[in-house]
């Protein structure tokens, strides 16, 4: 018999995607689903929707709050779940059809707490392999954490219910309230197995479509470069919450991690990369985007998360160096050449974002002296050395132009 699978749907203003995110959903050939929607205070026609298809699947249930924000609205959702597992899904994104089935025998034949999959979206990437990680394993839960993206999301993961039994997402924060979430349940899981299958569809909005991500709004905001608004300065502001819940793992062996700095500020640095793509993928100006590198190439933290790069045999130019500045000109104008040429020609094979990495390590890795660690820079430096992908042969393109 099929066990049962709580779905916990946050729903703010989600009227024109929440009818394909419920089918991706009800249509799926895993039956057992109960789906948990919370509408936190929507003033368009969501609710109308909702209770439209209620009437036709008494499997949705509809809970109304007022406005209290996306990690309310989760919070609300988790004291409803009846089921052996938990999946949080946004109101805009959508699943495969297959994604229940997967996912639960995934758990079931590996014996874990959780199963993670890969996931579409248009700036980030989780770079996950088929493997089962030992998260009470010290090298284990490194190879795991290192995994782009794959970690912080609360997202693109089916888990036990024991696992997020009586924890809650903060309602403090704004942005990567999620992560911090995510990163609490870390010292609760003995083993995730994850998969390379893209099983997870995060939904991005366009310039011209109404949308409430955070993300979405944080990439898409104007002066960011002046107010210090950006995604690694929101990124900051969520290092308290995070210093407080791995300082608790810590201190009580429930992960196997002794020095905090070696969680604590690889996300960091992950936003440091990826902000070049997010940017640039949606039209900031060359300039803004150079004065916004330079302010984050000079931030402590930033030097505090190329520090830590260096235990997984990555070796940078210095950021403190006296030509930074003609470095990063060089790696910006390199990196809008790219995003240029393949929005003209969208070559097949090639990821513009994973592109945007091996520019990134080209111009600023001086060695690599553990090719083999999963820490995304490392790979994408090790993938364009070896020049024999799709993604290495444009950035080739790219830097003999």
């Amino acid at each position: 018999m099929e066990k049962l699978i709580s779905v916990v749907i946050p729903m703010y203003n989600a009227q024109n995607t929440i009818e394909r995110c419920l089918n991706s959903i009800l249509n799926q050939a895993y039956k057992n689903v109960e789906v948990i929607i919370v509408n936190d205070g929507s003033d368009d026609e969501s609710q109308t929707i909702v209770e439209r298809i209620i009437k036709k699947d008494n499997r949705v249930k509809l809970f109304n709050e007022n406005n209290y924000g996306v990690s309310h609205a989760r919070n609300v959702g988790l004291t409803k779940v009846n089921g052996d597992y938990v999946q949080f899904v946004d109101a805009d994104d959508d699943l495969d059809m297959d994604y229940f089935n997967k996912m639960t025998k995934l758990i079931e034949e590996n014996d874990c707490d959780v199963a993670v999959c890969n996931n579409i979206h248009p700036f980030f990437f989780t770079h996950l392999t088929d493997r089962v990680y030992n998260l009470k394993d010290h090298d284990d839960f490194l190879s795991y954490y290192q995994h782009t993206f794959a970690p912080t999301l609360p997202w693109n993961k089916l888990y036990k219910r024991e696992i997020v039994e009586g924890l809650h997402f903060s309602e403090d924060i704004a942005f990567a309230e999620d992560e911090v979430f995510a990163c609490a349940t870390l010292g609760r899981i003995n083993k995730i197995v994850s998969t390379k299958e893209v099983l997870y569809h995060y939904f991005f909005a366009e310039k011209s479509e109404e949308q409430t991500s955070a993300m979405n709004n944080i990439i898409k905001a104007s002066n960011f470069w002046i107010n210090h608004t950006s995604i690694f300065y929101k990124e900051l502001e969520c290092l308290p919450d995070k210093i407080e819940y791995f300082d608790y793992q810590i201190k009580n062996n429930l992960i196997p991690i002794k020095d905090i700095a070696e969680v604590l500020y690889q996300r960091v640095f992950d936003y440091t990369v990826v902000e070049y793509a997010a940017y640039v993928g949606t039209g900031v100006e060359e300039d803004k985007l150079l004065m916004e590198v330079n302010n984050i190439f000079s931030n402590t933290f930033f030097h505090k998360a190329v520090n830590i790069q260096t235990r997984y045999g990555l070796v940078f130019k210095s950021f403190l160096d006296k030509d930074l500045e003609h470095y990063i000109y060089k790696f910006n104008h390199n990196l809008y050449n790219l995003y240029s040429i393949y929005q003209k020609e969208h070559n097949e094979g090639v990821n513009p974002n994973l592109c945007a990495g091996m520019l990134f390590a080209k111009h600023f890795v001086l060695e690599n002296n553990d090719p083999t660690n999963v820490n995304i820079i490392n790979q994408l430096d090790t993938e364009f050395k070896e020049g024999t992908s799709a993604n290495a042969k444009f950035v080739q393109r790219i830097l003999s132009l």
